[in-house]
């Protein structure tokens, strides 16, 4: 364990180390931000016009960006789609002239999944920031609390399956875990045997299991604040099962796991009494506050939050004691577009050279017309059109960011909303902002807590409403139950002056609630593991439209 430690905080030093000189290669770059955009454009077109698409397109001679404009059309994943499927049969120099080193699947929560191709230079490109410009501004900014200890990474590095041609299909951030397996042992608490497992609920059982057997951790990560909770919500429900099998040091015979499994990580424990009986303690005087006595040199949270992650933040501080929570980044499996050096705050710097941009107008712009980042409007909105490293060109990420100020040349923006994840019977675009403010206002005035909630249009009725499926921990009794509909109606209108507009109007009736049984969250995220998606890469969808499997599940468990 000594050794282990040593070699923890060698690890991290050297991150620390390597860190600032990228950092001052990232801060030169966004100097002229726009000018090196352009450069990243022109080595991905000189780097693939051998390619079928290049042919095509004529890259070779495409010497400004007007003339990349003219040549290539803007073009959803359907437009890619059938290149993308010639290249999992393994034809090659199709999108691209580089080697397709796997797919990348995406979340799939809002239409079918999509195979997004990755090759070397796109997943290194990417990892510079992610592996090593991150922590150094996790370090900046909690340096007074800093320690050099483990953290716990709530990842994995599971193989979803394979293409025709055998290319390897996997979440990204297994992707880039793959990686660096050999040296996870010493940057995270859990073995990389946990991160092979599958089943979510038994790889968070045993994340928790072996990081409560260190006390000095020192941070807890991964993709989404919502696993954070998750975490958290298992840890509380098993905590008898969790602190015999630190007294015990032994994985107890009813977690679901393959024997070769067990055995290995078993190796890997010993009985502990006395920090078995620390951890009884803590538990025994309730979950409030539990991370920061678990773990003392627990310093924050790393994870994606913010807009609709939102509602997960006062449930994840109710067992953390409001530990700080660092958003780290933009990003998508199609690209990282940016990254946040402040901890106070839930805004992105875009990144020049992971991919080349291009933003459609939200106000006032013409069909097809894009502008580029030296043309962006303080405060106005727009859709990130991205050309990436991997095949995808002019290609709308379907995000919708504000730009909020202006970091050197870079443009610093805020997420908003999905454009596919949006409320528009009527054109009053009720976004997830407006959703999660409407909610979180309504559960406070009510004070019971939210598990987590999706959408859908209703047209059953005249005018059309919206239905709002809620997952409550302890549902309103009585009148408060009876006034549900109208309360968040209410709160609704108060977040979105047009949806208000639109019911002065009768354009739209009275939203409806419908609460639903202990455990439909889970059992939808169930389904989206099936299809592939990463346990660590999930998100609920914020509006069922096509999604008829998780619809299913909603109908089947409404409990009012």
């Amino acid at each position: 364990m000594e050794i282990t430690s040593l070699i923890s905080k060698t690890l991290y030093l050297s991150l620390i180390k390597f860190g600032a000189i990228e950092e001052a290669a990232f801060e030169r770059k966004l100097k002229n931000f726009n000018r090196n955009n352009i450069d990243t454009l022109q080595k991905i077109i000189e780097r693939n016009k051998s390619s079928e698409y290049g042919l095509k397109h004529n890259f070779k001679n495409i010497k400004s960006i007007e003339e990349y404009k003219k040549q290539v059309p803007l073009g959803d994943y359907n437009d890619f789609y059938p290149y993308i499927e010639r290249m999992a049969k393994g034809e090659k120099n199709i999108l691209v002239s580089e080697p397709i080193e796997y797919f990348s699947h995406t979340s799939g929560t809002t239409g079918r999944q999509k195979l997004i191709p990755t090759t070397k230079s796109s997943r290194r490109n990417a990892s510079k920031y992610m592996a090593v410009l991150v922590n150094r501004y996790a370090y900046k900014n909690f340096k007074e609390n800093w320690s050099l200890n483990r953290g716990l990474m709530l990842a994995d590095i599971v193989q979803s399956s394979y293409t025709e041609a055998d290319i390897p299909i996997r979440s990204g951030t297994s992707g880039g875990f793959n990686s660096i397996k050999k040296i996870i042992p010493y940057l995270y608490t859990s073995p990389l045997e946990v991160m092979k497992i599958s089943d979510k609920q038994t790889a968070l059982y045993l994340h928790c299991l072996f990081a409560l057997k260190d006390r000095s951790l020192s941070y807890i990560s991964s993709v989404f604040i919502s696993n954070i909770l998750d975490f958290f919500r298992l840890m509380e429900k098993n905590k008898k099962e969790l602190t015999k099998d630190i007294r015990e040091g032994r994985i107890n015979r009813a977690l679901p796991l393959e024997e070769k499994v067990r055995k290995s990580l078993n190796t890997l424990l010993f009985p502990d009494a006395s920090r078995g009986e620390e951890v009884s303690k803590e538990f025994d005087k309730g979950f409030n506050g539990i991370a920061r006595r678990l773990w003392p040199k627990l310093s924050y949270l790393m994870a994606v939050t913010g807009a609709n992650f939102s509602i997960y933040d006062s449930e994840v501080d109710y067992y953390t004691g409001s530990l700080p929570i660092y958003s780290p980044a933009y990003a998508a499996s199609e690209a990282l577009m940016g990254i946040n050096k402040a901890s106070r705050k839930i805004s992105y710097i875009m990144i020049p050279d992971t991919a080349y941009y291009e933003f459609i107008p939200l106000e006032n712009g013409k069909e097809g017309e894009t502008v580029s980042s030296e043309d962006l409007i303080l405060g106005k909105s727009y859709e990130v059109v991205i050309t990436n490293h991997a095949g995808l060109y002019r290609y709308p990420m379907g995000d919708v960011v504000k730009v909020i100020d202006f970091y050197k040349d870079a443009p610093e923006i805020e997420f908003l909303y999905r454009k596919n994840q949006l409320l528009n019977m009527v054109a009053e675009k009720t976004t997830e902002e407006h959703i999660t403010h409407a909610i979180l206002e309504t559960m406070n005035k009510l004070k019971v807590k939210l598990i987590d909630y999706t959408t859908s249009p209703d047209i059953a009725v005249s005018p059309g409403r919206y239905i709002f499926y809620l997952e409550l921990d302890k549902p309103p009794e009585g009148k408060a139950l009876k006034e549900l509909d109208k309360l968040l109606d209410n709160e609704l209108r108060t977040a979105n002056p047009a949806y208000d507009r639109a019911r002065k109007g009768n354009r739209l009736s009275c939203l409806k609630v419908q609460l639903l049984l202990p455990g439909t969250f889970n059992a939808i995220k169930e389904i989206l593991y099936k299809k592939g998606v990463s346990k660590n890469q999930l998100k609920i969808p914020r509006v069922l439209n096509k999604n008829h499997q998780a619809m299913g599940i909603i109908k089947e468990n409404i409990q009012r």
